[in-house]
Formats: structure tokens, C-alpha cells, sequence
């Protein structure tokens, strides 16, 4: 018997011409095996290939109600899936970040009954098979946060509608969702899974590089230790040296003026102070960012495409249209 609750899904797509008509036919059939009314969201982020023109092509083999948002500009995973959590209107939503999909679709269905049946509000899945620089980073910000998170990587994730509500109406306007979701207090747990295919280690570009920046100056203090560990340091080798000169003075009368140690102590002192500015600097700069109060993400088009009948109901009509 087909569950009767909501639920919503949301895709995320970039440059997935190869995968996007599977991944949506698939989502569809194994969303209609288990849910009574259900809806597949689509977030395009600009794609430069041939992605929505795929995608365009699969809804004739799409069965339940399907949304495209397509962004004017590359926004990035982060805000590119609140814009389509925003439009989402079931009371569990899954979210997938990646048309690279090492799981069998099932155990979705295995994260909803995980759910409801043991009253979590998150579920994330994950089959454990993170590169060593997603590990790094990880063990890295569930150390210095001090929000005591447990972070790692995750492949899918259920949330209820409360949990997500939650999240969307936080202030803060770095959406790295995974933290937010901690900061909501809701509970959750991780399910782990055997990958049926092995997935390619991320590519480390900009996004990425901004994301794990964004990560650790606004959900730990790791930017501000970091300084004040620095100004410390530097502090005592300033004295240390300003020392050392004065014991050569009073008790060194052949020591000659030294350039090497006059260049030691400015060019550590100096550098020093460029590294505390520029955390200085990053935080100013978030600062600017939440006063701005700039949305998340901008829209270029929206495609709805209704539910169509079930399979079951048109080879019906089909059979009893050929025995007429």
C-alpha cells in the first residue's frame, strides 16, 4: 500500500546532459511505487549543455508532478537547492545534490521509514566513500566548530517540513544546509549504505574552495584563533628580538649592525599583520554580505508540468479501448 503523506523531491543539476532523463525517469518510477502524491523538483543552474533539453525530453516518460527552475546565473549547489526547497511543498522533502547516484533509488523509501517510524527529522545517507579531502576538511570544521557538529559527507537527505521550515527562516545568509540543519536542534541520523558504483572524487575548483571558507568563518572560530594564536606568536618573537638586540648591545661591543636580523624581524612582523588583516578582512566582508540583505538566488523561468494518469490507469484505458 503506497504512502498517503506529501513528499517532495529536489534535484540539482549543472552540465548532467548524460544523466538527467535517467536519474528523472528513475526518481519518478520509484516515487510512484511508494507514494501516493509526490513531486519531483528540478533546479537547473545554468546549464551550458544539453541538460534542460534532456530533461525537456524525459517528461513524456514522467508520470508525477515535475517543477524546472531554471536560475539566470550559476549560483552553486547551496543556494541553487534553497531555491528549490523554497518552492517545495511536501511534508518530507528529499534532497539530492548529485545526478551522479551511487545508491538504488529504494532506499529513499528506506529513509522515510526511518523517519517516521523512529521520529527523527533528518535523515542523511551516505556510503562512507569520501575523498581524503573531504575527510580532511570535515574532521578539520566538527573540531574547531563551536556548534559540535558532526559533519561528513552525504549523498541524500529526508527532512520533515518542520525541520526544513527551520532552516529556511535562519537569518544567517551563508546557506551551507548541512550546519544549519545541526543549528535547528532537530534530531537526526546517518544511514550508511554499500554503493553499488563508485563515484569520482569531487574536482577541487572556486566553489568549492569558497564553500569550505564560507564553512569555517561563519560556523566556527576558527578564523579568530587563528589571529589570536598569530598575535601571540609574534608578540613574544617581537620581544625575543627586540632582547636579543639588547643583550648585543650591552654585552657584544664588536657586533656590527646586522641587516639579516633587521629583515628576520620585519618580514615575519610584517607578515604576521597581513595575515591578521586579511581574517580581519573575510569577516569584515561577511559582515557586508548579511547587511546587504541580497537574495539567495534569482530565477530566470519556472516549467510546471502536472501529474499525468498512472501507468496502471492508461494500459487500462488502452486495453478496454482495444476490446471495444
Amino acid at each position: 500500500m503506497k504512502e498517503q503523506v506529501f513528499v517532495s523531491t529536489v534535484l540539482y543539476a549543472h552540465n548532467n546532459e548524460q544523466e538527467i532523463a535517467q536519474a528523472l525517469i528513475e526518481l519518478d518510477r520509484t516515487m510512484m511505487t511508494y507514494f501516493q502524491h509526490y513531486e519531483i523538483i528540478l533546479v537547473n543552474d545554468y546549464s551550458q549543455d544539453k541538460t534542460l533539453e534532456n530533461a525537456h525530453s524525459a517528461m513524456e516518460n514522467i508520470y508525477g508532478d515535475t517543477t524546472i527552475i531554471n536560475l539566470s546565473r550559476k549560483h552553486g549547489v547551496e543556494h541553487a537547492m534553497v531555491a528549490g526547497l523554497n518552492k517545495s511543498m511536501g511534508d518530507f522533502v528529499f534532497e539530492i545534490e548529485s545526478l551522479f547516484i551511487d545508491f538504488n533509488l529504494d532506499l529513499l523509501y528506506e529513509m522515510f521509514k526511518t523517519a517516521t517510524g523512529n521520529g527523527f527529522d533528518i535523515v542523511a545517507a551516505s556510503s562512507g566513500q569520501a575523498g581524503w579531502k573531504s575527510r580532511i576538511f570535515y574532521r578539520i570544521l566538527n573540531k574547531v566548530s563551536y556548534l559540535n557538529l558532526s559533519l561528513s559527507t552525504e549523498n541524500a537527505r529526508l527532512v520533515t517540513r518542520r525541520a526544513l521550515n527551520a532552516m529556511l527562516n535562519l537569518k544567517e545568509k551563508v546557506r551551507y544546509r548541512k550546519a544549519l540543519y545541526e543549528l535547528t536542534g532537530y534530531s537526526k541520523t546517518l544511514i550508511n549504505y554499500k554503493a553499488i558504483n563508485r563515484l569520482t572524487s569531487r574536482k577541487v575548483n572556486r566553489e568549492n574552495i569558497s564553500l569550505a571558507v564560507d564553512a569555517l568563518v561563519s560556523f566556527s572560530h576558527f578564523g579568530l584563533r587563528a589571529a589570536h594564536l598569530l598575535t601571540g606568536v609574534f608578540f613574544l618573537f617581537s620581544l625575543f628580538m627586540g632582547g636579543y638586540a639588547l643583550y648585543n648591545y650591552f654585552f657584544n661591543q664588536s657586533v656590527v649592525e646586522g641587516w639579516t636580523t633587521l629583515m628576520i624581524l620585519i618580514s615575519l612582523g610584517f607578515a604576521g599583520l597581513f595575515f591578521i588583516g586579511g581574517i580581519i578582512g573575510e569577516y569584515t566582508s561577511r559582515i557586508l554580505i548579511e547587511i546587504q540583505n541580497r537574495p539567495f538566488y534569482s530565477t530566470k523561468s519556472v516549467e510546471m508540468y502536472k501529474e499525468k494518469k498512472p501507468r496502471l490507469e492508461l494500459i487500462k484505458e488502452k486495453e478496454s479501448a482495444s476490446g471495444q
